[in-house]
């Protein structure tokens, strides 16, 4: 647990941190480990908590998770119209609530920050 809430704590402010300096889209891709024998929980908690959590945000364009075949291995895709609206959502009280939840389902978790060149709607 304790392990747990470390990982929580160094990682959200990681989030808070990724200013990118561009002016239009932006998207983060989160990468995930499931707890062994926990996929369907990751799934499940992605889909009834984070996904409705991230998609009501101002600025969201759209959301995947996506599954590495014969792994427990995942990429979370999140879109954002603008950095500023991505870092609204990781502020946000709905944030603070989901990303811990879907945390709770991993072994490990990573991000890294793009910007959206192509298409741009």
């Amino acid at each position: 647990m304790r392990l747990l809430l470390t990982a929580i704590l160094l990682l959200a402010p990681l989030a808070a941190q990724r200013k990118f300096d561009v002016s239009g889209p932006v998207e983060l891709h989160i990468y995930l480990a499931a707890k062994a024998g926990g996929e369907k929980e990751l799934e499940r908690v992605y889909k009834e908590v984070f996904y409705p959590a991230v998609s009501r945000q101002q600025g969201f364009r759209h959301s995947q998770l996506m599954r590495k075949p014969n792994t427990a291995e995942y990429t979370a895709r999140l879109s954002f119209n603008t950095e500023e609206l991505r870092m609204k959502w990781v502020a946000s009280d709905d944030h603070q609530k989901a990303w811990p939840a879907l945390q709770a389902t991993t072994t490990k978790a990573s991000a890294e920050g793009f910007a959206v060149i192509h298409p741009l709607k």
